[in-house]
């Protein structure tokens, strides 16, 4: 996982610790919920979006992302 240069403090996802502005972290995109893609239905005559899960982006201490 490539690391970044912090520009403020964030809390690591895996092990709740403190990431300092100024300090390097790895990020990486999560789903959550089902990992279908989203699919167009026709509901009551009207093309809708269905969302089967969403994709997010967490951030890891630099411990955390080497390991």
């Amino acid at each position: 996982m490539k690391l970044t240069k912090s520009r403020r403090a964030y809390k690591c996802h895996a092990c709740k610790g403190d990431i300092a502005k100024g300090d390097l972290y790895g990020k990486k995109t999560i789903r959550l919920g089902s990992s279908r893609a989203d699919t167009v239905e026709n509901i009551g005559g009207v093309a809708s979006i269905v969302s089967h899960g969403i994709s997010i982006a967490v951030k890891h201490c630099a411990k955390c992302a080497q390991a």
